[in-house]
């Protein structure tokens, strides 16, 4: 018997860096001869919201814009005296520490120079390693399941470990399965939004899969990150989910498999049968754009996940007459009897140097008044014999569920919302809700509306994720951000046709039967060499709730309070 295991845990660190997401530019303005240029005004515009920021330049020329969503954006300088230089096509991706150097010439600052290069900015401001998966590289690559995640595999550094029969959305510990730049395998942190993405079902999985269309881009970091990120001994996986703009987008979209285009099992061919009923659906909307134009912008993404997979089953189950102890007919492979020996004739055999020697049972078979009868009782929920495999022993092998029968089923729902709020030049926030329910049903014996069964009848797994975000900015050089998170991650399994059932009925006695976990329940049994009966349930949450504050100036320094359970 198992029971539910539960614990709490409370992280508490301080002072920490809040784990970022967004971007850093930064930059130096000089002249023609290459002297630095103070107070010129640098503004920084975002293309596609028309969000903008707006700083002077230092005594040495500098210039520093931080927390700033990934995304398009367009550099402005100017100062009386020369002309006003635009660079267009600076592209900032998560979590990136770019520069940009600006160059004036003489003039006047009606006159504009403009220079557009989307070449990919060099990240000279930060030591960490890595790669990133943009936007483009996320639509155009073929995924099987859909699972954004499993895009992580083409950075150089990260090892995929887990099946590949496991790569949908919703198996949470399979895609968790990686190895970066020679990291302990599974102990990697997930970050989505800047915000915790992990939950301790299985030891350490990843908790929301977001739909493809919903993802910006994301990033691996392999090595040489900075302290702001913690709890890993492996890499970082930093996510990004996308913001609405001034323009709509929209998606619609069905993936499909049918079982008139699918092969047949090997199963089936062994034994002539025909293609069984395998279904698969994936189907979704995904829509962005503006509420109010320049101000509030959204992203709702929906998706849905049905899947039909027949899964047939050879097992092994007593023969009839073995449940009744006769044992007659036991051989094994090569036909050779096997003998039953009892246990309570047991002696020291002097024509063999004394050894401990028991006797079999005459004609190899049990009486009915050494049988127990609790055992009795349980062995008739065993399903009865239906076929046989050549080659095996007697009695093994000999129940054959066709996958039609013991289809592993599979329904699924993803959804998300973010909503983007630019209040000011000088205050701006998001809030971020994404959830998803996974309900399986797989039998693993057989056994599918009655006590006895076991499998995932059915497995849970829901998602619930909420972030909120605001970022203000206090002077030239001091921004203030703060945020926080609450998500929780549930996994459960249960069998429930085993609910319910009373012991009392097998011949244990009531006040035994009281004292067992969950109520009435028909409990588990296994047996060697045969399939096991009955199913626990089992169930593990995990909890996670953040908060951040970072005043941010040129250098980073931020508090972080952490709490989480499971």
């Amino acid at each position: 018997m198992t029971g539910m295991r539960i614990a709490l845990f409370l992280i508490v660190t301080a002072p920490s860096w809040g784990q970022e997401f967004r971007a850093t530019l930064t930059g130096r303005v000089s002249d023609p001869a290459a002297a630095p240029v103070a107070g010129a005004i640098v503004a920084l515009l975002n293309v596609d919201t028309n969000e903008r920021l707006q700083h002077k330049t230092d005594g040495q020329g500098n210039y520093s814009f931080a927390l700033i969503r990934p995304g398009n954006y367009e550099l402005r300088a100017e100062h009386s005296g020369f002309k006003t230089m635009v660079r267009r096509g600076v592209i900032l991706q998560v979590n990136q520490a770019a520069t940009v150097d600006l160059s004036l010439t003489l003039g006047t600052v009606t006159e504009t120079v403009t220079v557009t290069d989307e070449a990919p900015l060099l990240e000279t401001a930060s030591a960490d390693r890595g790669g990133t998966i943009d936007q483009q590289f996320i639509k155009d690559m073929p995924l099987n399941g859909r699972n954004p995640f499993m895009l992580s595999m083409l950075v150089a550094g990260v090892n995929y470990n887990g099946s590949l029969a496991y790569m949908r959305p919703f198996d949470n510990g399979a895609i968790a399965d990686y190895g970066i730049n020679g990291g302990a395998n599974r102990s990697n942190e997930f970050l989505m939004d800047g915000v915790p993405n992990n939950a301790q079902a299985g030891g350490n999985n990843i908790a929301y899969v977001p739909p493809v269309d919903s993802v910006q881009e994301f990033k691996i970091q392999t090595n040489s990150y900075d302290a702001q990120y913690g709890k890993t001994s492996g890499g970082i996986v930093n996510v990004v989910l996308k913001s609405g703009t001034n323009r709509w987008h929209g998606a619609a979209y069905e993936f499909a498999r049918r079982n008139a285009w699918d092969a047949n099992s090997f199963q089936n061919n062994a034994r002539g049968a025909a293609k069984e009923g395998h279904f698969q659906d994936q189907y979704g909307l995904q829509m962005d754009g503006p509420l109010i134009k320049n101000r509030t912008f959204f992203l709702v993404n929906y998706e849905g996940y049905r899947e039909a997979s027949p899964q047939p089953l050879i097992l092994s189950v007593p023969a009839l007459e073995m449940r009744h102890g006769d044992f007659s007919k036991l051989v094994d492979a090569r036909n050779r009897p096997i003998t039953i020996y009892d246990a309570s004739t047991g002696f020291m055999n002097p024509e063999f140097s004394n050894r401990w020697d028991r006797l079999p049972y005459p004609g190899n078979v049990i009486p009915a008044s050494q049988i127990n009868p609790i055992s009795r009782k349980i062995v008739d929920f065993f399903p009865k014999p239906n076929t046989s495999t050549p080659s095996t022993n007697y009695s093994q092998s000999n129940y054959f569920m066709s996958g039609a029968q013991t289809a592993a089923r599979d329904d699924f729902y993803n959804f998300v919302a973010k909503f983007d709020q630019n209040i000011s030049d000088k205050h701006r926030m998001f809030f971020r809700h994404a959830s998803n329910d996974r309900t399986e049903t797989r039998s693993s014996n057989g056994i599918l509306n009655s006590p006895g069964q076991d499998g995932q009848m059915p497995l849970k797994r829901i998602n619930d994720a909420y972030v909120i975000d605001w970022v203000t900015t206090l002077s030239p050089s001091l921004l203030f951000n703060i945020r926080s998170s609450f998500s929780r991650y549930v996994e459960g399994s249960r069998g429930d046709a085993n609910a319910g059932f009373d012991l009392t009925s097998l011949g244990f006695p009531k006040k035994l039967a009281d004292q067992m976990p969950y109520g009435p329940f028909f409990g588990r049994y296994t047996f060697a060499n045969y399939m096991s009966l009955g199913r626990y349930p089992s169930n593990n949450i995990t909890n996670t709730f953040t908060v951040w504050w970072t005043p941010k100036t040129r250098h980073k320094n931020g508090y972080c309070l952490s709490v989480g359970g499971h």
